[in-house]
């Protein structure tokens, strides 16, 4: 993101950019703290997104090389169908005039067009990544001895080429408990047994065949240690789920690529139980 260069083109002593709901990350120049943590500022912002209108503000925010902006400026980012939010400028000593807000909207579409570009660019790779994860599990699933090397071998891929923290895999058994398989990192804080009414996740990924985001996870037997968001994906298969996939991570929150996906994985681990078992019964 180019904001150092766009400052200094117009005579902004901070810059920064927000997206509404936190979806990505913002960058900023000469910034301390966010200014969107000012109340005033952060109504700007929802106001600049929701009604493209520009606003000029009095303001008391911190620089990082010591000096004070007392004027903002927020101006609404160019409209897009990944994103909304507002630019946010800085100034010291001086307030911004007519013509800034012209500057402004320039600014705000070079901006704009940047995100857009980072977007589509860590979008490719994502697919590109997740393209490759199914490949290695198909390969998995085809070259693995047994059930168990198999789903010890797709965790392992699922945690290690799609940014999970942990992921668990649980089957189905017919006293309606559950049995951990397969866990990547191996975790012996986890209960190797749980069972379908231990938690309203498992119910739900499991009776209704739906996949629940459980968001500040808490202790739970089950639950990967150190997690603060889970995905609870019911391993789908007729007539019902043969299972759970528990994946987890400690810090970043999943996104809809990530949720998407999972989906994609439980059906898919789902049949590979299924094809595993049939044979075995064969």
């Amino acid at each position: 993101m180019r904001l150092t260069a766009l400052a200094t083109l117009a005579q902004y002593d901070g810059l920064t950019f927000v997206t509404l709901g936190g979806a990505y990350a913002p960058a900023a120049y000469n910034l301390v703290d966010d200014p969107v943590a000012d109340t005033a500022i952060r109504g700007a912002v929802d106001e600049a997104a929701h009604s493209a209108v520009t606003t000029q503000l009095r303001v008391a925010v911190p620089l990082a090389d010591g000096r004070v902006a007392g004027a903002a400026l927020v101006t609404p980012l160019a409209p897009s169908d990944a994103f909304i939010g507002a630019l946010v400028a800085l100034r010291v000593g001086r307030p911004f005039a007519a013509v800034d807000a012209y500057t402004a909207v320039g600014i705000s579409e070079i901006v704009s067009l940047d995100l857009g570009l980072s977007i589509s660019a860590r979008r490719e790779a994502t697919e590109r990544r997740q393209a490759l994860a199914l490949y290695e599990l198909a390969r998995h699933q085809l070259f693995s001895e047994d059930l168990d090397e198999a789903l010890q071998n797709i965790a392992t891929v699922v945690g290690t080429t799609l940014d999970h923290d942990a992921a668990h895999l649980w089957l189905r058994r017919p006293d309606r408990s559950l049995r951990r398989h397969a866990a990547y990192p191996a975790d012996r804080t986890v209960s190797a047994t749980l069972w379908e009414n231990d938690h309203s996740a498992i119910r739900g990924a499991l009776h209704e065949r739906r996949l629940v985001r459980v968001s500040g996870a808490p202790e739970r037997p089950w639950i990967p240690s150190k997690t603060a968001e889970a995905l609870v994906v019911p391993l789908r298969a007729d007539p019902k789920p043969r299972g759970i996939l528990v994946l987890a991570r400690a810090e970043t929150p999943y996104g809809l690529d990530d949720i998407e996906m999972a989906d994609v994985l439980g059906t898919f681990i789902g049949r590979v139980v299924t094809s595993r078992s049939e044979v075995d019964a064969a």
